[in-house]
């Protein structure tokens, strides 16, 4: 938090606010003085949902031969998604790609201009899931792993419903900012006498992101902690104090 401007009128005067595009002006009754103050308020919860991509990456000598093989990888990756019992509203395809990959001639490997040529080509299918049972978050992952996904990344954890800590969020840094305008008018022997302008940001923050790494054959239990999610507001506050 921090003091943004102080505005001291002896007469009336004016300060402006922006309503629906157009400034509006808020008169400043004799005596006011305008203190302008931002503030922020945070709410932590427990997430209830998790993000997590998986997806199937396969190479082949043709366009087809590798993306042949990944629809078989998709399929298998889609029915364990299935078998779980993740809904279909919470499976989405986020990437289908068909791509070339190439090599260039050793003797022109330093000729910029050298035409590189087709070695192969690579096929990848990622899905994005939503999981709302963070209890089964582990079963699943590795679920995912034994149906043959190569490439997984994740997790990130919200909030199912974000509602009610954003209202706590807001009640916090009004709170805030309050306390920093009282603060100021104590201090200066005045008090504060009406709200004038409110605006604010919001801001929603896991604090557990990160990037599951499977390595080798055998796929051990995969140790998943949700933590807690930060839900954060932000606001500007324009107060008149009066004197005491």
């Amino acid at each position: 938090m921090r003091l943004a401007g102080l505005a001291a009128a002896a007469l009336a005067a004016a300060t402006s606010v922006e309503v629906a595009g157009q400034e509006v002006a808020i008169a400043l009754a004799p005596g006011e003085v305008l203190i302008k103050v931002d503030a922020e308020g945070e709410h932590l919860d427990r997430p209830d949902v998790m993000g997590v991509a998986a997806g199937v990456v396969t190479t082949g000598r043709t366009a087809k031969e590798a993306l042949a093989a990944n629809n078989a990888l998709a399929n298998r990756l889609l029915a364990a998604v299935r078998s779980n019992g993740i809904q279909a509203r919470d499976v989405r395809t986020s990437e289908l790609t068909v791509t070339p990959q190439f090599a260039r001639d050793r003797t022109t490997a330093e000729d910029e201009d050298a035409v590189r040529r087709i070695t192969g080509y690579l096929a990848r299918n990622r899905l994005e899931l939503r999981l709302r049972d963070l209890g089964k978050a582990p079963d699943i992952v590795n679920a995912l792993f034994e149906a043959g996904a190569n490439e997984v990344n994740g997790p990130s954890f919200s909030l199912s419903d974000p509602a009610p800590a954003l209202r706590a969020a807001r009640r916090a840094a009004v709170a805030a900012a309050r306390a920093e305008a009282d603060t100021y008018a104590e201090a200066l022997g005045m008090r504060v006498s009406r709200v004038l302008r409110v605006s604010e940001r919001q801001s929603f923050e896991s604090e557990n992101d990160g990037t599951i790494i499977v390595t080798g054959s055998r796929v051990q239990p995969t140790v998943i902690e949700p933590g807690e999610v930060a839900t954060r507001v932000q606001v500007w506050i324009d107060y008149a104090m009066v004197p005491r």
